[in-house]
């Protein structure tokens, strides 16, 4: 008996410390909030342990503008109770819009397909209610003021644990009067210029934090920091750090070559980030090289060139720079992570000691030039180090 007794009280130590440690793994991951056109893919998305369950747990909204009188009333609150983690670690609420979703939040108008979050500053709440009855009284709060002395603390707190929070600002958060709030100690994202962001995320998923960079407000092209409700979260472009170095050639027709780039270094990714030179000699061939040995500054034969890579270094396939003969309308581009994807064997390969988040890369564009010495001439140096 006694040895049933201990396995018992045993049991229950373990169910409270999985609970404990879902609970803690348990964080919102992604909010699209406001887009182009009718708001019809908002979601929040949450990120957890594969199939931890969401009973009693709660996803609120507080009302953080207008006069204080409506500040701090209690927008929403979904019940997720009967609800867990899928398989995928992702658990989604969409209005009907969102393929993705688990749960469908309801927003206003008669189809209840738009709007269910407002396009305000709010502060966004994941509690766990710790119980029925608690997660009933918190939504019959709903509507009232959780924040009636104004002091920036609701009411919540006292009905269960808040698990992850998060605030979402537009311009008034500074400028408006009174000015708008966030609640109970969220950390404040936002605005975007002085409008409130499209959404947020945080860089390839929690327990990663938020980005700086907002998701996509074209909802139809969604290519700029895009949404990815139920699927891993785009890196913060932020984390990718990105230098020019080395001093471009001076051309025949007085042309300097500079190195750029677009898109994220995601050593994830099979595709989408692009390095290339712009200002080129029109109508010349020329490629993108690069070598992930270091930055060099070495005399390119006697003209005003210099070699800003060091051995051994990769060429990517020749390209013609378009532009018109005699200026300096040219540009060579290619994307770096599809050249990878597609030659395995080259420098940084999968074939051929495949680039970690971390690892810098230097880049540099050769291009036709004859009556310059070498017959060549060269762009500056780019130095770009990967993300995860």
């Amino acid at each position: 008996m006694k040895h049933s007794l201990v396995r018992s009280v045993l049991g229950g130590i373990s169910a409270v410390a999985l609970s404990a440690v879902s609970q803690a793994q348990i964080k919102l991951n992604e909010i699209y909030a406001s887009h182009s056109g009718t708001d019809l893919q908002e979601f929040i998305e949450l990120k957890g342990p594969a199939g931890a369950s969401l009973d009693n747990y709660v996803v609120c909204i507080v009302e953080g503008e207008g006069q204080l009188g409506n500040q701090g009333q209690l927008d929403r609150a979904w019940d997720l109770t009967g609800f867990s983690i899928p398989t995928d670690g992702y658990f989604v609420l969409g209005v009907s819009g969102v393929a993705a979703r688990d749960f469908t939040i309801v927003g206003s108008g008669s189809s209840g397909a738009a709007d269910a979050i407002e396009n305000g500053t709010e502060t966004f709440y994941l509690i766990d209610a710790g119980s029925n009855a608690n997660v009933l009284a918190i939504q019959a709060l709903i509507g009232t003021d959780v924040d009636s002395d104004n002091d920036g603390i609701t009411t919540l707190p006292t009905l269960g644990t808040i698990v992850d929070i998060v605030g979402l600002a537009d311009g008034g958060i500074t400028s408006a009067t009174p000015p708008e709030t966030i609640f109970d100690g969220a950390t404040v994202t936002g605005p975007d210029s002085s409008f409130l962001p499209a959404g947020i995320y945080r860089g390839l998923d929690a327990p990663n934090p938020w980005c700086p960079q907002f998701l996509d407000f074209n909802e139809a092209v969604n290519t700029t920091q895009p949404r990815t409700p139920g699927a891993v979260n785009s890196v913060c472009p932020s984390a990718a750090t990105i230098i020019n170095y080395c001093t471009a050639g001076t051309t025949t027709n007085n042309c300097n070559a500079t190195m750029s780039s677009t898109g994220t270094p995601s050593v994830a990714a099979p595709s989408g980030f692009s390095v290339g030179a712009t200002s080129v000699e029109g109508q010349k061939q020329g490629l993108i090289f690069y070598s992930v040995t270091g930055q060099n500054s070495l005399a390119w034969g006697t003209g005003s060139s210099f070699l800003c890579i060091k051995s051994p270094t990769q060429r990517t396939p020749a390209l013609n720079s378009g532009g018109t003969t005699n200026l300096c309308d040219g540009a060579i581009s290619v994307d770096f992570l599809a050249f990878l994807a597609a030659n395995p064997t080259a420098i940084g390969g999968a074939a051929n000691g495949p680039l970690s988040a971390g690892n810098q890369v230097q880049f540099q564009c050769w291009f036709r030039d004859p009556p310059a010495s070498k017959s060549t001439s060269l762009s500056d140096g780019l130095e770009v180090t990967m993300v995860p």
